[in-house]
This record gives structure tokens, sequence and C-alpha cells, in this order.
């Protein structure tokens, strides 16, 4: 079986695995042929694709990491928020992914837009037990950290449709209201005498960053208890290979990409290691294309993650490109590829920037010339740029020129440091520009201060071109979970 994404479906395919929607409203069974007005519900519900049968992915075998009865049991429990129930979920989780000789999470998860709060936690239990399993949790422990899993978003029941399905980025105020869930769920859970303490301190830190600029409480490093950081990032690697009203979903690898960015400023990097190691970059049955232009199935896994074995759609030759020495220059193609963009006069980008559709201006203010050429090949393609070298002409820039939509600021600089620049922006009336700072300078008190000046995003260098600018996008477009 091979995964054929929801715009590539067409009249005439075989399924290979069951589409089961919530209690079974919607169902199409393993086998079945798609017709036209199959895909189009298919495409209008927001489903990923699905799992097709064809001679060319006969022999994929793609196994599922827990019985599909108990997934199914899973997401009805936390879609009533039936915590006993929870409970028994997710004592089966464990039990089948701890019992699995290998542990890897191959299968792609089909669910529609409706069922996406609900199956996004079920998602997250399994990767945080795989996780914990990897590295090296007592069964006890994992069955505290599947519960926790799976009762971290119960809390979303308290808040609006409206602000968690909205499809433009929220305002200050429902970005407000979305970061009491981890609260209302911690509150849910606070009274039930068989959920442990463990378990609440787990659900309430699920969105604590590394460096302190999380939330509810901003704790940091080892003040952020095991179990929260496992689920902290699963959640995100979920949240993001997800296709939401407000967001397509990322390649898997690109979402590998984000993570390993993100080491030891959002996440554990032990956990971020894990994650690399139970969920392939790609999966077996999902298509890719390679650098010589040939296309492509993943079949199975190679002892390098970024180099599968795949089967050649043209040929029908198996590769593994771990090892043949045929294809050992050819990689498989990563998207959105960076450009440099030249500078504009700032005539050209105020006139850009009265236009509805214009592009949004990001200010770069970094002493180094190779930062700024980086910073500008990462967000180029997707916004204006304008490259500043220090922060007295920052300042200047934003206060006889243009204000930017986002300032992404150096720490360390000549003439006038980051931290100072922003605080002379803010009290010269500035308040409301989001600013990322961009920086070596990874210490506790330099981030706080950070943190003191309303700095949005604290970033360290060297960053991924991937991670700042899925950062950026973030921080002008939206968050990446409700």
């Amino acid at each position: 079986m091979r995964f054929v994404p929801a715009q590539s479906l067409v009249p005439g395919m075989i399924l290979a695995r069951s589409i089961i929607s919530r209690k079974q409203a919607f169902m199409l069974a393993k086998g079945t042929q798609l017709t036209a007005k199959y895909v189009n519900y298919l495409q209008g519900k927001g489903y990923l694709g699905a799992y097709i049968e064809d001679d060319l992915s006969k022999d994929v075998v793609i196994h599922e990491t827990i019985e599909t009865e108990t997934f199914e049991a899973g997401v009805e429990a936390v879609a009533e928020g039936n915590v006993d129930d929870i409970i028994d979920v997710s004592q089966s989780m464990v039990n089948q992914i701890a019992s699995s000789s290998a542990i890897s999470v191959d299968m792609v998860d089909l669910r529609s837009y409706d069922d996406y709060t609900f199956h996004h936690s079920v998602n997250v239990g399994i990767y945080a037990v795989a996780v914990g399993k990897e590295m090296g949790l007592s069964y006890a422990e994992l069955e505290e950290l599947a519960v926790a899993a799976l009762c971290h978003d119960l809390g979303k029941s308290k808040i609006p449709a409206e602000i968690l399905n909205k499809p433009g980025k929220l305002t200050d105020e429902e970005y407000a209201t979305i970061k009491n869930h981890s609260k209302f769920s911690y509150d849910i859970l606070y009274d039930n005498d068989a959920i442990s303490a463990t378990v609440r301190q787990a659900v309430l830190m699920h969105h604590e960053n590394e460096n302190g600029t999380g939330y509810p409480l901003g704790r940091t490093g080892d003040e952020i208890p095991k179990l929260a950081k496992i689920i902290h990032a699963c959640d995100v690697y979920d949240a993001l290979t997800s296709k939401r009203s407000y967001k397509d979903p990322y390649p898997h690898e690109k979402a590998h990409d984000y993570l390993e960015g993100g080491k030891d400023t959002l996440f554990d990097h032990s956990v971020v290691d894990a994650i690399h190691a139970v969920i392939p970059a790609y999966p077996p049955g999902i298509d890719v294309k390679l650098s010589n232009g040939e296309e492509a199935i993943v079949i199975d896994q190679s002892d390098q993650p970024r180099r599968p074995i795949i089967r050649l759609k043209h040929r029908n030759v198996k590769v593994d490109l771990s090892n043949d020495h045929a294809y050992r220059e050819i990689t498989i193609v990563a998207s959105g590829i960076a450009t440099i963009i030249k500078d504009e006069p700032v005539e050209v980008l105020n006139e850009k920037r009265n236009t509805e559709d214009r592009r949004k201006l990001v200010m770069i203010v970094d002493d180094s010339p190779i930062s700024l050429m980086q910073t500008k090949a990462a967000i180029g393609q997707d916004y204006e740029v304008v490259a500043i070298a220090n922060g007295i002409e920052a300042i200047s820039f934003i206060k006889e020129k243009s204000v930017p939509d986002l300032i992404i600021m150096d720490v360390e600089m000549p003439v006038l440091n980051g931290i100072s620049a922003v605080r002379s922006i803010r009290d010269s009336g500035f308040t409301k520009i989001p600013v990322i700072f961009l920086t070596a300078s990874c210490d506790r008190e330099t981030v706080m201060k950070g943190k003191a000046v309303g700095a949005s995003d604290y970033i360290i260098k060297p960053a991924s071109p991937t991670y700042l600018r899925e950062r950026v996008m973030i921080t002008l477009e939206g968050e990446i979970d409700r």
C-alpha cells in the first residue's frame, strides 16, 4: 500500500485502509473503489489523503503502532472527556507499544477537520509512548505519560470553536484565551483521585519551553517535568504534520527539521533525538522526488534516516539510497528552496505596503554580513526584507522611513546592542512590532532580558533555514497549534 495525498486521489483507486470518522458517521471500508463523490468528500473535509493498493506498492507493509480498535476507543474517550475510559485506553496503548520488538510510528493518520482535536490527542499519546520507550522510561512512567498525553487538550472543550478553528491569525486576546487550555485541562483532572500529581503537572506544563518562553508558568530546563517535555515535542510534531483550517501540513522531514532547530530553546534535546529515532522522516508508502528528477515510493527504512529504501516509479526498481553506489550523490528533494532577494528602495517597499496584497516587511538587524545574507536567504521568498547593520540605524529607519511588520534582531552588536535597541524602539512608541532575537547569546539572563522588552521569540544561532522560516511565519501568520 502507499499513501496518496487528497489532492492526488482520483476515482478508481482502491482503498488499502478503511477511513472511519468519529462514531462511524462516515466510513469507507478497505477495498472500496473511490468514486468522484468520495474523492470530493475527502478533499472537502480536509483529509490528508488515503492509503491505496496498486501494483507499484503491493509489497509495501505498513504496521499500525496500536490496534485500530484501541485508536478508535481513544478518540471516543477523549471526545467524551471520560477520564476512566482514557485510563483504560492508555493501558492498552502502553501494552501494545511496550510489547512490540520494533519502535517505529509509520502510519499517517487519516482524519478530517472535524475529528482533529480528538485524533490529535491519541496521536500525541502514541508518539509520546513510543518516544518514552526509546528513552528508557519504566512501564509505570509510560502509563502516566499515556494518560497525560490523552488528557493534555481536554481543556480545549472550554475554548470557543470559532477561536480554535479561525482560518486567520488570532488576535492577542484570542491567543490569550487559547493559552488557558492547559490550565483548564489541569482543572478538569484536579479532583480526580485516579489521576496522579505527576500526570496533572505534565498536562499543565505541556507548553513550557526550555528557555522559559512558554506558558502558563514560564518554567525553564529542569524545572519542566520530563513527561511534559515529551508531550510538548510530540504535540508540536503532530500539529506540524496536520492539516488545519488555518494551515497546510508540513512534510514529515520538515517537521523533523523544525524540532531539530528548536533543540534546547523550545524542546529538550534528548526528546528530539528520540523522536528522530522512532518517527521516520520519510514514512513507508509516501511518494518522494529525487534530485535527479525521478519519482519514487518509500518502501522501507535503512540505517540512515534521510536515505530510505525506495522504489523508482518509472522503472519499478528498488534502490537503497543508503548504499547504492549509483545513487550516492542523489538526494530526496526538500521543498521550499531559499533564494536571496535583492534590496529594494524604501519608496518601492512602502508602495507595496500600501496595497492590500503587499508582502510583509521584515527588518533584519545584525552586524554580521554573513548572518544577514543567511537570514535573507531563509525568508526572502515570502517577505520583503530590509537589512540593517546596527541598532542605531534600525531605530532611525523605523522613525524616519518605514515601520516593519517584524524585526529580527541580533543581541551582541557594536554601537548599540539588540536589547537596548528594542527597548529604545518600544520607548519611542512602537510597542506592537513583534521582535525575534536571533543570536548566539543563549544564557538565561539574556533570554529574560529579551522577554522583558517584549520579544516574541528567541532563536539560537546557527539556526536552520527551515526552523527560522517557520518561526517567522508563526510570529506573523499564526500559531502551529491551537
